[in-house]
């Protein structure tokens, strides 16, 4: 053999060793490539699964927000409606025709403790105390109506009060006051 075949055989030899070696390469890189999509396909389909989880979460976050915001707006808007319905209670029994005859019945009634001891009233209803009670009228106080009895030694009080009265039967009745604003549906 010649040299010239020589070179030529190790020449064509290598050209296909260098053209497996190309396709092994390519092939490869196929491979390669492959896998990489699919990874790539398989993280984006993570994160849109995390993202649509995410907004859902964020969506019922937003809503239960805005539920208690709504829950809060609705519960002052009856708490200062119950506030200007005592307001108003408190107002009327002051001024009520009656009262005077409230008054009446309330010294009767505690006549054992303002005996022995002081009464005191709003400066309007002192015209109506006064004769009742005589000698034992004490003061006049800052209030709507009614009076408030002290012991003579000063230690005790009885305090008869409108608005100290209005405050024990709110108390006692706010939640029918609350089911007949509101009834429960």
């Amino acid at each position: 053999m010649e040299l010239e075949t020589v070179v030529q055989d190790l020449l064509s030899r290598g050209q296909a060793e260098a053209a497996e070696v190309r396709r092994a390469a390519e092939a490869e890189r196929e491979r390669i490539l492959r896998e990489a999509r699919a990874e790539g396909e398989r993280i984006v389909s993570l994160r849109n699964q995390e993202a649509k989880e995410t907004a859902e979460r964020l969506r019922i976050q937003g809503i239960a927000r805005a539920e208690l915001e709504s829950r809060k707006v609705v519960l002052s808007a009856r708490k200062e409606l119950l506030d200007e319905v005592y307001r108003t209670a408190l107002e009327r029994l002051g001024n009520h025709p009656e009262s005077r005859d409230w008054l009446r019945t309330l010294l009767d009634r505690h006549a054992s403790a303002w005996r022995q001891g002081k009464v005191s009233c709003n400066a309007r209803d002192a015209d109506i105390v006064r004769p009742i009670v005589g000698a034992n009228f004490g003061s006049t106080i800052d209030c709507v109506g009614g009076v408030v009895i002290d012991s003579a030694d000063g230690s005790r009080r009885t305090d008869l009060r409108f608005e100290t009265l209005l405050a024990e039967v709110w108390r006692d009745s706010i939640k029918e006051v609350a089911e007949v604003l509101w009834p429960p549906q």
